[in-house]
């Protein structure tokens, strides 16, 4: 059959074969004909099948056992998560969204337990032309008319996730099973057609294809013209973030410079710097809202912007704009001195005793404490120091580090020397954030 040819029972799309590689496999056609060819392509020992339980469906426990027994009888290694929703589904707005990102999540999760490097997808080539159709119709640019890249590092480049089926349909699919007589599951909620991709899919594809047969693989050419087109915007963005960009910072007077001259150049550099951030593409409506805002300004060292955004708040201080979490949770963690011949830290001895006795506490600010950061300097007052070191006020809020009645550590600030030694064994405190 010609369409088997078509499949990647090689290593053509380029995977350098130094480990295993994991398959996101649902149980559904697409999975399955994709963890049978990277089993044919690459040996059992080097595939491990990953399956994650959405919730959403009482029957989707029992596809659980399927994907565990197909997995079996491969031979390979299987792992599967579980979601549990805190919120009732039936009330979520753009529940598959949702749903995609939260089964995205576990996937990743369950690639750091088991050190997977690649993770492959089954996207096809009808998933293609289905997601550039649902971008249309949400008015999406550049970006999102990208559609699906068939490569993408992730997880801060410690994962590649993979497409090796972009170029194939999901007839070829179909008939690669069929010829190898492989077994999947049927969800029934791809026939729900109140999901707007479920729509598109049982009605306005197959009106596309009578007067358009090749409109998958044209729509496929024009989502790599469109991804040309955002790597050259994301080249010019980085061009202008170099005289705006200050750490992770963007400085106010310069961003709003360059939109006087250029609003769209400047909008494009914002939306690259919220993407180096891990943030979500605001809607143009918000961003024309923070254009708006900014030109409020009189004042740039005293006014203070906030806008709340993808979980996190942006806030403008000092003219520049930062990103921090929403909610800042941490804790206080002890670390041995990584260099033993430089900086102040908790000698072995008082730590021990410290922990011990259980003299080491956290501590609500009340104001007017005073430290001393720095040998034969003067004591100072937190407000001080905070202002010297420029710590912006969001940061100020982590608890104080005590130890017995006096201040230890500050976030931001640094370890008490008068309660410190610069030389043998010692430990210094940190201030660590909470993973969300």
């Amino acid at each position: 059959m010609a369409s088997l040819k078509t499949l990647p029972l090689n290593n053509s799309f380029g995977i350098e074969m130094g480990g295993r590689i994991a398959v996101a496999f649902s149980g559904g056609l697409d999975s399955t004909v994709l963890l049978h060819s990277m089993v044919a392509a690459h040996g059992h020992e080097h595939v491990m099948a990953l399956h994650v339980h959405h919730g959403l469906q009482e029957i989707a426990k029992d596809w659980i056992a399927h994907c565990a027994k197909i997995a079996q009888d491969y031979d390979i290694e299987f792992d599967h998560r579980s979601i549990s929703w805190k919120e009732n589904t039936t009330e979520l707005n753009n529940l598959e969204a949702r749903a995609r990102a939260v089964r995205y999540q576990a996937l990743l999760e369950m690639c750091e337990v088991h050190q997977i490097e690649h993770l492959l997808l089954a996207h096809h080539q009808d998933d293609q032309a289905e997601t550039i159709l649902l971008q249309l119709f949400r008015g999406a640019g550049v970006q999102g008319l990208s559609a699906m890249p068939s490569q993408k590092e992730v997880s801060m480049g410690k994962v590649t996730v993979w497409r090796p089926f972009l170029e194939i349909t999901r007839a070829e699919l179909e008939a690669y099973a069929r010829f190898y007589q492989l077994e999947w599951i049927e969800d029934p909620s791809n026939q729900d057609e109140k999901f707007t991709r479920n729509f598109i899919r049982q009605q306005l594809i197959p009106l596309i294809e009578e007067v358009a047969p090749q409109f998958r693989s044209n729509l496929s050419r024009s989502a790599k013209h469109f991804s040309r087109a955002q790597r050259l915007l994301d080249q010019l963005a980085e061009i202008d973030l170099a005289t705006i960009q200050v750490k992770q910072s963007l400085q106010i007077k310069p961003l709003i410079k360059l939109r006087s001259a250029d609003v769209d150049r400047a909008t494009n550099a914002l939306r690259r710097w919220l993407a180096m951030q891990g943030l979500r593409m605001p809607s143009e409506e918000r961003l024309n809202a923070w254009w708006l805002d900014m030109d409020r300004l009189k004042d740039l060292d005293d006014q203070r912007l906030s806008w709340q955004h993808d979980g996190h708040v942006l806030r403008v201080w000092r003219q520049q704009l930062s990103i921090v979490d929403k909610n800042i949770e941490g804790h206080w963690v002890f670390q041995p001195l990584a260099d033993p011949l430089q900086g102040w830290g908790l000698s072995e001895k008082d730590y021990q005793e410290a922990s011990a006795t259980q003299r080491l506490h956290e501590a609500e600010r009340v104001g007017g404490e005073k430290l001393r950061i720095a040998p034969k300097s003067a004591r100072k007052t937190l407000k001080n120091l905070f202002q010297e070191l420029s710590v912006p006020p969001w940061e100020r809020t982590a608890p104080l580090l005590m130890l017995g009645e006096e201040i230890l550590a500050v976030a931001g600030v640094g370890m008490n020397v008068d309660l410190c030694m610069n030389a043998g064994p010692r430990w210094v405190a940190h201030w660590e954030l909470l993973e969300k």
